[in-house]
């Protein structure tokens, strides 16, 4: 009985049979036809602020710190949120602790070039006169390192100390005239990201600049998008300068987007797919939960929000009901919880495996198999669906699955019956898909699966009986 892959995207440049489209969707098993895929976790509230969350979200002793709007704030465990000062500025801010034992300093840059310190004594600015507008930095070992903005510079502050810098402690990006911007600390090492190329420098023993460029360790790629440069563990994720996704782990440097995700961006030379026109305001972020490790990269002007599965080696798209894009903007692991920042609105929101909305609004979801083909016609009398029934909340309501097909590849669509999943509790539901007809030779076939109702969405397969041939 031939079996429908379900979800999922492969790296075949050559056919549609290995990809498959999942939208608030995220597979789980192997790469083979029986893997499933289930909906992915909805959000409830957890705090509010002043205005949308523009940078990360730093966990720092019992406390979450983030910029929202115009200040910045600190968050205690039960959600409740303070503004400790106002910081102005624009665009995506930045929040780093340096973690000295009795002398904790908070690193906070406004997006604008200004970056301020929270410490003991509460929010000052640094007015150092070797400090120099930045929109980006890191820490490694006790000292905060920055980008020079509009240069091929970085420089440091003095360790320990983030109001202190030495004019001598800056260095220059020399293997490229690139400029550079980004850079991010792993281990004993820096990795300062240029336009167009990477450096590698590693620590050694130096009161003033305790760094060396390491040679023959660059690396041929840049950055498209400063704010897609995101963090998990040892590794990083960047939008690179060729609009690839690229996944850096010690010395592995390695290509995690896929061709859906070159297309959507650079287009493929037609009218009707001509690519995304801006690509270097994507923002990237992490969601690092027990289960999946997963890298979100969203283009707020494209309205678009793109995810790589570290666990599987998916991918999906996510979006909020209204929107083409997913509201969140950052997340943190605090207090056993996946705390969320929202691009949208002031809310702070809990990744929520049990819900199935984003605050009040839907979360719906969708899922497009790979195309399958045979070398001689047939026909397809019923699809049988291995899927979650009788599981939602609300007993007054049925849920129902929304079903599309194509016979041709994807070009036309076809809309077949809503079938009903059941009410609350019908676990024996049998869901049954009917009337697909005739599959010309050599044709694809395609499902696409849609449920935009409150219940708990995971499909396990879907087989078909062959028809005779034709």
């Amino acid at each position: 009985m031939p079996r429908l892959p379900l979800g999922g995207t492969g790296k075949d440049y050559d056919s549609k049979k290995s990809r498959g489209f999942m939208t608030n969707m995220i597979a789980e098993g192997d790469r083979g036809e029986y893997r499933t895929v289930k909906a992915c976790d909805g959000l409830t509230s957890y705090s509010t602020a002043l205005g949308p969350t523009r940078s990360n979200i730093l966990k720092n002793g019992v406390y979450a710190y983030f910029v929202s709007g115009a200040n910045f704030y600190r968050m205690t465990t039960a959600g409740v949120s303070t503004s400790l000062g106002v910081i102005n500025g624009s665009g995506q801010g930045q929040v780093l602790a340096n973690s000295v034992p009795g002398n904790n300093q908070i690193l906070v840059l406004n997006g604008a070039g200004l970056a301020y310190i929270y410490d003991n004594s509460g929010l000052t600015q640094i007015t150092d006169p070797d400090f120099f507008p930045t929109t980006c930095a890191t820490i490694l070992n006790e000292r905060f390192w920055f980008v020079r903005d509009g240069t091929n510079e970085f420089f440091a502050s003095d360790i320990s100390d983030g109001f202190s810098y030495n004019p001598l402690s800056f260095a220059t990006a020399e293997e490229s005239p690139d400029l550079v911007v980004a850079i991010v600390a792993k281990k004993s090492s820096l990795w300062v990201i240029g336009e167009t190329t990477s450096e590698f420098w590693q620590s050694f023993s130096d009161t003033i600049l305790p760094i060396r460029k390491v040679r023959s360790a660059s690396i041929e790629r840049g950055i498209a998008a400063k704010y897609s440069l995101a963090e998990v563990g040892d590794s990083y994720a960047y939008l690179a300068d060729d609009l690839t996704v690229r996944l850096v782990t010690g010395n592995e440097f390695r290509e995690i987007s896929d061709l859906d995700f070159t297309l959507k961006l650079r287009g493929n030379g037609t009218l009707t797919s001509p690519g995304f026109s801006t690509t270097n305001d994507a923002i990237g972020f992490f969601i690092d939960s027990p289960t999946h490790k997963i890298y979100y990269l969203t283009f707020p002007t494209e309205g678009w929000t793109w995810g790589y599965d570290l666990s599987t080696g998916f991918t999906h798209t996510r979006k909020s009901n209204g929107y083409d894009l997913w509201r969140a903007n950052y997340s943190v692991l605090f207090d056993n919880k996946i705390i969320i920042g929202d691009r949208l609105s002031s809310t702070m929101w809990i990744l929520d495996p049990a819900a199935r909305v984003e605050g009040t609004e839907l979360l719906r979801t969708s899922v497009k198999t790979p195309g399958i083909s045979f070398d001689h016609d047939i026909t397809i009398p019923q699809i049988n669906l291995d899927m979650e029934v009788g599981q939602i909340d609300d007993p007054t309501i049925e849920p129902v699955v929304m079903v599309r097909y194509s016979k041709d590849g994807g070009y036309n669509w076809n809309n077949g019956a809503d079938i009903s999943l059941g009410t609350k509790g019908d676990y024996r539901k049998i869901v049954v898909l009917r009337n697909f007809g005739r599959l010309v030779r050599n044709k694809d076939f395609q499902l696409e699966l849609i449920v935009t109702d409150a219940a708990r969405v995971q499909f396990y397969g879907a087989e078909f009986p062959m028809g005779q041939s034709i």
